[in-house]
């Protein structure tokens, strides 16, 4: 297992931070760029040097990666969670951190503590560690430092280290490049709730089911991405099984995984969609983040969310390179990429918290859309079929309900004329809205109707 040369220039980074005097560093690279990888060599250049170290981990498949990707690289540990006994001997500890708050006093204190993803520190669990070793050096990792609540990181960590961009990983054959296909209009989600800034699952869920809305996720499966090994990412469990059912109904293998299975279980369906005895694994809050899936070729977004770092997160399941591997495809449902945009766009990640910083119009890719196979791309030519790229995308025909290819630019368009309606909070905002674009005050008064309802309701 051979670091990459940009995984090494990090490295090197981290040590200059530390010996600048910055004892908590936080390391911000995308999904599938190698971070377990990364840090793993950290551990063991640190273990060599006879410091203790932690890294601990919120959940059990991401402490299994973090287990065997150490072994790989030649670093015994011990592992501190629930149904093993603690080894404090062992100068490296491999951390569950619901376990580790309640075992401190069985572990000398550690010299580095290494936080996997460490956006969640912000909680109580988390941030007992920092409380209980302030002495220690401390290093975040994740791919999305921006949450949800807006609370920024800045309070744990001094300083941020920014790995490679997504397109440059793409460009370099470090990432499948991804084909993106989504609602030709995004999905009406203002009628939904937000608990804790996050959409009401239970009126996502109803939401998801509507086949006028949605469209149908089997056929899309079978005409952009058949045979494909695919996660679909859902909102609730009920949901992620009625998916399933969908797919192997129509005679596609598919199950779900989801926090009611065992370890032993979650893990045999993740090795079964690996081998290929299953196509479809539908998801409930378990694939989302810290899940090491090469051979994925598709996801399949059928849950809405308005968060960018679970958007991201969900995404990049499917861009890990694998041997055969082509591309990832992106099936939208729910209008996710016309919300938080593609992977591909340089996003200013900070540690200051709120909003990521908008968008300057020099930061958008020059992505277009191939007119013989309606792929999206960057470059010169079609990755997908040769064909030579053109000066401006072709639209693409589509029955209503069904997905199609996106254009970057079609994408930030999108996303501004939501942002205008969020803006419009009175009747009379709306209908000067609605005056502007050239539609009928019915439509103004349809979208101030709706909130008032959803209000209404939440209060």
């Amino acid at each position: 297992m051979q670091l990459r040369p940009y995984q090494t220039s990090l490295i090197e980074d981290l040590r200059d931070g530390f010996r600048r005097g910055f004892t908590r560093q936080a390391l911000v690279s995308p999904t599938g760029s190698g971070k377990t990888v990364l840090f793993s060599y950290v551990v063991k250049n640190a273990a060599a040097k006879g410091l203790r170290v932690w890294v601990i981990a919120h959940r059990a498949e991401i402490l299994d990666q973090i287990s065997a990707t150490l072994e790989a690289v030649g670093v015994q540990h011990g592992l501190v969670r629930a149904g093993e006994q603690v080894e404090p001997k062992q100068a490296v500890q491999v951390a569950s951190i619901q376990t580790l708050v309640r075992r401190f006093d069985q572990l000398p204190a550690p010299d580095l503590i290494i936080l996997d993803e460490m956006h969640h520190c912000v909680s109580g669990q988390w941030a007992k560690v920092f409380a209980q070793y302030p002495k220690a050096k401390f290093l975040g990792v994740t791919a999305t430092p921006e949450r949800l609540d807006g609370r920024g990181l800045g309070e744990f960590f001094q300083t941020l280290v920014r790995g490679p961009e997504v397109q440059w990983l793409i460009d370099n054959g470090f990432l499948s490049r991804p084909v993106y296909y989504a609602p030709k209009t995004a999905i009406d989600v203002s009628s939904l709730r937000k608990m804790a800034g996050e959409f009401s699952k239970a009126e996502s869920a109803e939401l998801m089911d509507k086949p006028s809305i949605t469209g149908d996720a089997v056929a899309h499966y079978r005409k952009y991405a058949p045979g494909c090994k695919a996660v679909a990412f859902c909102v609730n469990l009920k949901h992620a099984e009625h998916v399933a059912e969908q797919f192997r109904a129509a005679g596609i293998p598919s199950t779900t995984i989801d926090g009611t299975l065992t370890r032993d279980e979650r893990r045999q369906r993740v090795a079964d969609l690996t081998a290929g005895r299953v196509s479809v694994l539908t998801s409930c809050e378990i694939v989302s983040e810290g899940f090491d899936l090469p051979s994925v070729d598709a996801a399949i977004l059928l849950r809405p969310t308005a968060s960018l770092a679970l958007h991201l997160q969900q995404v990049g399941r499917a861009l890990r390179v694998s041997p055969g591997k082509q591309r990832a495809v992106i099936l939208d449902h729910v209008g996710n990429c016309l919300r938080h945009g593609l992977a591909e766009e340089r996003r200013e990640w900070s540690l200051e918290g709120g909003s990521a910083k908008k968008r300057k119009k020099d930061d958008l890719l020059d992505t277009r859309q191939c007119e013989k196979c309606y792929a999206v791309f960057t470059g010169t030519s079609c990755p997908q079929c040769g064909e030579e790229r053109v000066s401006k995308a072709r639209e693409l025909e589509q029955r209503e309900g069904e997905l199609e290819a996106l254009d970057a630019e079609k994408v930030a368009a999108s996303r501004m004329r939501l942002r205008e309606e969020g803006t419009a909070q009175t009747l009379a905002a709306l209908m000067a809205l609605a005056k502007q674009r050239g539609y009928r005050a019915g439509w103004a008064i349809h979208r101030f109707n709706a909130r008032k309802q959803r209000h209404s309701v939440a209060a």
